[in-house]
């Protein structure tokens, strides 16, 4: 059995497959290749880059978007598929933030597109995982429960409610063995000490936890 977990985005979606006892990690994301974080991980990550270019005729780009997302969720999912064949294989996505930034239309159109491919690939279990459930895992894995039954980190935030940041120094804390999870502990203050963590890690240590949460949940594997 492979496992897979998919943080999806616009603009850098996030996918780690279990295989093999391995992490593989990709990301298709509409930054340039030369991006600075892009070079330094680019033996790590393997990297998918695209363009939007959408035009100003609301009706032409609206139609224009839905070919983008088509083609994008296309290379994703035959991605996907090429690398778990014919086994069977348990995919986690996250589902939509309606805090994330832009339009939550476009990431509702555009995850709904990797959804439906998905669910049509055979031996596949497709799960939703909501944001919130994903954060409060982190917690479960990590942390111990106050007297009021909440996970709560080391500064007392309840993992309910953890941002990027939380999310990767729990990541940090987790029993993974992988070379970008050396790079993470390498690179740790520089990315956790700008005001946001920078792509494509964000979303990239979101996958990562969802797959790891499914390993834990088909230990015989």
């Amino acid at each position: 059995m492979y496992i897979v977990g998919i943080d999806p985005s616009l603009s850098s979606t996030a996918i780690s497959i279990y295989k093999d006892g391995e992490y593989k990690i990709f990301n298709y994301n509409n930054k340039k290749s030369n991006y600075i974080w892009f070079k330094s991980t680019s033996n790590l990550i393997d990297y998918s880059h695209h363009e939007y270019v959408i035009g100003k005729d609301f009706s032409a780009s609206e139609v224009e978007k839905i070919k983008i997302y088509d083609e994008v969720t296309d290379n994703i999912v035959n991605n996907i598929k090429y690398e778990i064949g014919q086994e069977h294989t348990m995919i986690y996505m996250e589902g939509y933030s309606y805090s994330s930034k832009g339009k939550i239309i476009d990431l509702v159109a555009f995850s709904t597109l990797i959804r439906y491919k998905l669910s049509k690939l055979p031996k596949t279990d497709l799960h939703i995982v909501p944001p919130s459930s994903l954060k409060k895992y982190v917690g479960e894995m990590v942390y111990e429960k106050d007297k009021k039954g909440v996970y709560r980190n080391d500064e007392g935030k309840a993992a309910g409610v953890f941002d990027k940041k939380d999310m990767m120094v729990g990541l940090l804390n987790l029993d993974i063995d992988s070379p970008y999870m050396d790079y993470l502990n390498k690179n740790r203050d520089d990315l956790l000490n700008p005001k946001s963590i920078p792509k494509p890690f964000d979303d990239v240590n979101d996958a990562l936890i969802l797959s790891y949460y499914g390993v834990l949940n088909n230990i015989d594997i």
